[in-house]
């Protein structure tokens, strides 16, 4: 018979007993020579998990073609791991001793062993071609054929086809996508000779055993704000979780939003996949693109190739601003990123009353309450994922799934109804100073940090609280008390989530990481806070009898945390949020900004309420640790373009020993100059003398290229042993230089590798590294046109432009809104009244409104209408005239003394022939969307032309605008 007409032939059994009843009764077809062999094995793995080489058919004699040469070759490729199992006869025991010392020994333990579920076999063997449909019919009781044709002739061959054949028990799961199935059974003319294979059905299969897994990540909150690290917000679910698992003290992000979101969905350093600054600026420099490399593909990516379903939802934040709509491209969106399903805002930021959906890889708008309640994104936020799980579980009771469950909290704007701010009335009356020792203390009573811990000091930047006046302490303590509500809402959703998991029954078996922070808490608030967050950022400074002032205009300050108000807090409390650590957002060189609470459960593999665990974490060992649990590893290539490792290490080890040496042993850290290198349980930082709310070009210029800047020799290096150390209060620089120069030597190496050379790269703009310069100044929108996202709208700021509408207004007359963009705390519409009067609102941050009102009603028919700026001067911030005309004659106008300089929102969107979420006129805020009755064919905006040098600067100013908003974000 030709070597070219075998087959090899691989059988998979869900139980032992019908694998060893066929293969017997195979093997007795082969001595009664009705089937020929080369050769034909029994692998079994018990309820133990032993793997046992159980039959070889030598016992029944060296009968059929080739049978005691074929048993030889098969058998030497599981020698000697299972000699001490194996059921051999005497001759074929000798030739498993001929291949003992063959590389081919581990296949049977490694390959075939790990295929094999517990009480499951599988038959393997070499036989004649023309024998396969008997062989297959013989073998009926398998739920699983996979073979490879033209059979080996030597033991080199035979391992390569083993492995092809074993590829569809064990696939290859560093390739992905994987192939499909391969057809194992036979296909005759009829059904009569045909052997069915169910188990080419395409489709990966999760490793047997692989946990669901749910990442829930708080957004901009900090080290001392959840109870279950002696905070003062109320997080009963946070413990709860800790209570079924382990605490990590020592977790650490990199100090802003998109880059630590991006590292932990990829398990690479932010700036290896190009985020290391935010994804407002798409960056020059390979570590700054805001756009993660093909060669690095994600973590719910490589889980869905490998048999899970993947659902993200709530806050993305690693999109850039400008493929935010319709036209894509999608690689950036979510489903770019691996997840099967996305529900939440692409932005930094969204108003948790009005935020912008999107579904998957549409914008589906701002929702509203069904019941008449106001709308309020965490609950729906809940709804949208437990409703997804239900769905899942409808259709698959088994399949592993993965929840990225990311909260809009407590990101400002700070909205929360004010049963929840109420439930902390009078407890931040003491003030940021003893907030700061009360939580220290409970710290310390907790076990969450060392005895010895002592309190670093507060900065001079930020005021002692008994400094202040009766109103101001009034009005900041507010503050504090709408954030921990805030928060303490967040925590009581998480709570709904897993509730539900507990009822579906899938609590048991889910890898649990809850993470208390994407960064330290946000200084951003400045030292006053704010009733508007983007006064700060438009360069308005409001002083804290100002904000009171301007708090009562919209309900006072009980009102704060309302849809009238996007309030922020004072930076000394995110400072004491981030207690007993120093600094806090944006600040990549100390604790406060890098070190935040986690707690992980997984109540089949750690045990309830399980020791403290110390070793040094960091979000990108998140996705290794996902990855090692379920047994999958990391891609090798993915579409067929090699994948970069991942710079993450599993913490996984750490479950079962919780004094285990962490294996994380050094960490480069940096955000906008700021710099720290671990190594060992040392932390050198590095720190430029800049407060995070300053972007302004005057400050950041000491950083450029025109400046005399030496980043070593100017900002300086602190150095702290953490081990004896825990907040960095005790600078060792002047004692250890050379620990110093080590650590500084290691960052630059570390810097270069990843891609954070050139340091200050994420702010490129502010230097005048532009991307080109658009040359388009006219946008035109159809009528139905809704929920531009705030990056993509007309860029009006600091010039002449123009609003024209194409409008058809019937008989009766029309109202409502031609054009509107973000709401009555900063935005405009041109929209007309209840009397059909031409109406152009103009919202400055809710400091100050402007309208200009037509002299009548609009004319039935077909109607041109016209909103002409003439700026005063070609700058951001610039005042100028409005001028209303309806079919080019002039019907009204006023002044704007002043226009936005940077941004009206964080997070609203423009909306034609509508007003979506909050309004901008709250005159119609009872009629809100306050839709127009007749028919707006379109909207056209229209840039007036500028002077080549003016062009430039607004073109510099709108670059630093984007980085303004995510250094926000």
């Amino acid at each position: 018979m030709s070597d070219n007409e075998m087959v090899l032939v691989v059988a998979g059994y869900q139980d032992i007993d019908t694998a060893r009843r066929d293969f017997l009764a195979t093997a007795a077809l082969v001595r009664a020579r009705q089937l020929a062999t080369r050769g034909m094995i029994l692998v079994t793995k018990n309820a133990q998990g032993e793997v046992r080489l159980e039959h070889t058919g030598d016992d029944h004699g060296h009968t059929g073609l080739g049978w005691g040469t074929g048993v030889g070759v098969v058998v030497g490729l599981f020698a000697p791991v299972m000699l001490g199992t194996v059921v051999v006869g005497a001759a074929g025991g000798a030739l498993v001793d001929t291949f003992t010392g063959h590389r081919l020994r581990r296949v049977v333990h490694d390959e075939i062993g790990s295929a094999l579920g517990a009480g499951s076999a599988a038959v393997i063997g070499v036989f004649p071609a023309e024998h396969r449909l008997a062989v297959e019919l013989h073998l009926a009781g398998a739920f699983l054929f996979s073979l490879v044709e033209s059979g080996p002739t030597d033991l080199a061959e035979l391992e390569a086809e083993l492995d092809q054949a074993m590829g569809k028990f064990v696939p290859d799961r560093t390739v992905l996508p994987m192939p499909d199935r391969s057809f194992g059974g036979t296909a005759g003319r009829t059904l009569a000779d045909s052997v069915a294979d169910w188990s080419m059905i395409p489709g990966p299969r999760a490793p047997a055993g692989a946990p669901n897994v749910l990442i829930v990540l708080i957004d901009d909150a900090g080290y001392g704000a959840p109870d279950t690290f002696g905070g003062p917000v109320r997080t009963p679910n946070f413990t709860r979780v800790q209570e079924r698992g382990t605490t990590y003290n020592r977790f650490h992000v990199t100090a802003v939003c998109s880059p630590t979101r991006a590292a932990l969905l990829t398990g690479r350093n932010q700036h290896r996949v190009g985020f290391g600054s935010i994804a407002e600026y798409p960056g020059p420099f390979p570590g700054y693109t805001a756009a993660k490399p093909r060669s690095c593909a994600a973590l719910p990516r490589i889980l869905s190739e490998n048999g899970y379903v993947t659902g993200g939802f709530g806050k993305w934040h690693l999109t850039p601003d400008n493929v935010q709509g319709a036209a894509g491209p999608f690689d950036h969106w979510p489903k770019g990123w691996g997840f099967d399903h996305w529900w939440g805002f692409l932005s930094g930021a969204a108003g948790q009353y009005d935020p912008i959906i999107t579904l998957d890889d549409s914008v589906i708008g701002v929702p509203t309450a069904q019941d008449g309640r106001q709308y309020y994104f965490p609950d729906d936020l809940t709804d949208k994922a437990t409703e997804w799980l239900h769905a899942v579980r409808a259709q698959d009771p088994v399949k592993p799934w993965m929840m990225y469950y990311s909260t809009g909290c407590a990101h400002a704007p700070h909205h929360v109804a004010k049963e929840w701010a109420d439930k902390y009335a009078g407890q931040f009356d003491d003030g940021w100073d003893v907030l700061r020792e009360k939580t220290l203390a409970r710290q310390k009573e907790l076990g969450i940090v060392p005895p010895e811990t002592e309190l670093t000091p507060r900065p001079d930047l930020f005021p002692a609280w008994d400094s202040l006046t009766e109103a101001q302490r009034r009005l900041y303590a507010r503050q504090m008390e709408v954030y921990c509500g805030y928060q303490e809402n967040a925590d009581w959703n998480v709570g709904r989530l897993l509730d539900s998991l507990e009822e579906m029954g899938d609590l048991e078996n889910t890898l649990i990481f809850y993470i208390w922070g994407d960064n330290g808490a946000s200084l951003e608030g400045t030292t006053t806070g704010s009733f508007n967050e983007l006064t700060f950022l438009n360069g308005l400074v409001l002083d804290a009898d100002q904000q009171t002032d301007l708090i009562e205009q919209y309900g006072g300050i009980d009102a704060l945390g309302g849809i009238h108000t996007a309030p922020h807090i004072a930076a000394a409390w995110a400072h004491a949020s981030n207690t007993p650590f120093q600094w806090g957002k944006q600040d990549a060189s100390h604790l406060g900004g890098t070190r935040d609470p986690m707690v992980v459960s997984w109540p089949t593999r750690l045990r309830p309420g399980d020791a403290l665990r110390t070793q040094f974490t960091h979000v990108i060992d998140i996705a290794p640790t996902v990855l090692e649990a379920a047994g999958i590893p990391e891609a090798k290539t993915v579409d067929g373009i090699a994948q970069e490792p991942m710079d993450g290490t599993s913490f996984l080890f750490s479950f079962d020993d919780s004094i285990a040496p962490e294996r994380h042993r050094a960490q480069y850290f940096e955000m906008f100059g700021s710099r720290a290198m671990y190594q060992d349980g040392w932390w050198a930082a590095s720190r430029p003398d800049r407060i995070p709310w300053d972007m302004s070009p005057a400050t950041l210029a000491q950083f450029g290229p025109d400046a005399d800047w030496d980043p070593d020799r100017d900002v300086g290096w602190e150095l702290y042993y953490l081990p004896d150390d825990f907040a960095q209060n005790r600078d060792l620089a002047a004692e250890h230089p050379d620990k110093v120069r080590e650590l500084q030597e290691l960052w630059w190496a570390a810097a270069k590798e990843n891609h954070v050379l050139p340091l200050m790269g994420g702010m490129s703009a502010i230097y005048g590294i532009l991307p080109p310069m658009s040359t388009v100044t006219k946008f035109t929108f159809a009528g139905d046109v809704q929920n531009i996202q705030r990056g993509m709208i007309p860029r009006i700021y600091g010039r002449s432009y123009a609003i024209e509408a194409h409008l058809t207004v019937p008989a009766g007359g029309a109202q409502g809104v031609v054009v509107a963009h973000a709401d009555f705390i900063g935005g405009f519409a041109l929209w007309v009244d209840a009397e059909g009067v031409l109406t152009h609102t103009y919202s400055f941050l809710g400091v100050e409104t402007y309208r200009q009102k037509a002299d009548a009603p609009l004319p039935a028919g077909d109607v041109r209408v016209r909103m002409l700026f003439e700026a005063t001067e070609n700058r951001p911030g610039t005042g100028g005239h409005v001028t209303l005309f309806v079919n080019d004659e002039p019907v009204g106008d006023g002044d704007l003394p002043h226009t936005v300089p940077i941004a009206f929102t964080s997070y609203s969107g423009l909306d034609i022939g509508r007003d979506n979420g909050l309004v901008v006129d709250r005159d119609y805020e009872d009629q809100a969307p306050n839709a127009f009755t007749g028919t707006v064919q379109r909207v056209v905006f229209d840039l007036m032309p500028m002077g080549h040098a003016d062009e430039k600067a607004l073109h510099l100013h709108h670059a630093v605008e984007n980085l303004a908003h995510g250094a926000a974000g």
